[in-house]
């Protein structure tokens, strides 16, 4: 079969590095373009060696009237807030989009003025926007046109929850969440809270109870649990470059579930869902998920506090970004979720 032509629409940032690197094996997608203002008229070869794009292949820096032009589908890996302005008119002229930004994300406009500090999409294509959670709305994905692709710290908390939130296992106002992310989940961009000598032998919290990301974790808790839930969300910087660790606590609903029901119930969400693994022995580790689409994930109940205790791990440049784009790519032209995607 021929291959669907393929555009990365800000290829130079770490996601649009690692759209680049999966891009290049995908066997039913062809890299026909890459934008870059900073890399625009040099070969992507000669950027990305390592990753194996095709030798012709040239950053460009097209207008937003050339871009339909280029290919069938795009990837938009940009900054929060430029997306919305690159995906209309793409929409318009019949392509699909698969956006990597929080633009799309966020169905509440005021939310998202609140956390992002600026204005939101038009109500129109917010509407339209799919959230690209392959594990929890896979039937939505099926030909969709418009794809919010979901942060990583949201795939990460959600993944935890989603099998004990379909169960109603978990009280809606008692989720405390304390994750973990390495370095490249700010973005590529000079900052000196990110250098090497500032991580380095360090642990920190950041962003608490203003990270952008609050309100797209309780959006999607919520939608799975059929409740509004509110999270406690704390995330921490860690001296790695990529992985994201969840730690996740919360009180039951009603009587606590026994350890057995729990195995079972994960056991059956991840049956169907190749990507997701749960540790039923063991707890996750970040090194086992490095630049792979996987999420491991595990669930503890405390007998002795009277808690239900969640974990997750995911790299957050592949499962938290590039690759779970691609995932949502798979189900959209209903091929096989897993196709081009490292397990």
């Amino acid at each position: 079969m021929p291959k669907t032509k393929a555009a990365i629409i800000g290829a130079s940032g770490y996601t649009g590095e690692e759209l680049v690197r999966l891009m290049s094996r995908h066997p039913s997608l062809e890299l026909a373009a890459v934008t870059s203002r900073q890399h625009a008229g040099k070969r992507a070869a000669d950027i990305y060696p390592y990753l194996r794009p095709p030798q012709d292949l040239v950053f460009s820096n097209p207008s937003l009237a050339e871009l339909p032009a280029l290919a069938e589908v795009f990837f938009l890996a940009l900054p929060h807030g430029e997306s919305m302005h690159h995906a209309a008119p793409l929409l318009e002229a019949g392509r699909t989009v698969i956006d990597l930004s929080a633009d799309f994300r966020i169905k509440d406009r005021e939310r998202y003025r609140q956390y992002y500090k600026e204005e939101a999409p038009a109500e129109e294509w917010l509407q339209r926007a799919v959230y690209g959670s392959p594990e929890t709305n896979a039937s939505a994905l099926q030909g969709a046109k418009l794809v919010a692709c979901p942060g990583c710290y949201p795939t990460s908390v959600l993944l935890a929850l989603a099998p004990a939130l379909m169960r109603g296992w978990v009280r809606p106002d008692s989720v405390v969440v304390n994750a973990l992310s390495g370095t490249s989940g700010a973005g590529r961009k000079a900052d000196v809270s990110l250098l090497f000598s500032e991580c380095n032998e360090s642990v920190k919290p950041y962003g608490v109870g203003t990270h952008r990301h609050v309100p797209e974790i309780e959006q999607e808790l919520s939608r799975v649990s059929g409740a509004a839930v509110i999270v406690q969300f704390t995330p921490h910087l860690l001296p790695i470059t990529r992985g994201m660790l969840s730690s996740v606590v919360a009180a039951p609903s009603g009587a606590l579930p026994s350890q057995q029901e729990v195995d079972a119930a994960y056991a059956e969400f991840c049956s169907t869902r190749p990507f997701v693994r749960y540790c039923a022995g063991e707890l996750p580790e970040i090194r086992r998920v490095v630049q792979t689409n996987r999420c491991d994930v595990a669930a503890r109940v405390d007998t002795r506090t009277g808690r239900l205790l969640f974990f997750s791990v995911i790299d957050n440049l592949t499962k938290g970004a590039s690759g779970q784009a691609l995932q949502c790519w798979n189900l959209i032209a209903g091929r096989d979720e897993t196709e081009g995607l490292p397990l």
